[in-house]
């Protein structure tokens, strides 16, 4: 890990993908927009991980967001639900059952409550 450099960071510009090492990318956009991803696999399946705008996150703090994302997925958690928790961003399920439970005393209709 660390083949990527905070000066390498700053000055890319060429659109595409810069690996730091284990599954962290620099990802660089047509129009120049910079971003961390984290790669991750996990029992047969990939994923991509935002870990932020390179404008706002540092190479350090990417480092240390994809090394937790890593423990997450070692220790059987989905690192994006773990941020949603952590956001108080609740399930769709749990989202409606919310709405469910507001909404059950306005419907005069059994088959609407069902």
């Amino acid at each position: 890990m660390g083949r990527l450099s905070a000066t390498a960071v700053k000055t890319a510009k060429e659109p595409g993908r810069y690996g730091d090492g284990d599954g962290l990318y620099l990802v660089i956009s047509s129009k120049g927009g910079k971003s961390w991803v984290c790669r991750i696999q996990k029992n047969g399946r990939r994923r991509d991980i935002g870990l932020g705008s390179a404008k706002t996150v540092s190479l350090v703090l990417a480092r240390q967001r994809a090394g937790k994302a890593r423990m997450q997925v070692e220790a059987g958690l989905d690192p994006i639900a773990e941020r949603r928790k952590e956001a108080g961003i609740p399930t769709f399920r749990e989202a409606a059952l919310k709405v469910y439970a507001e909404n059950e005393a306005t419907w005069k209709n059994r088959k609407h409550r069902g």
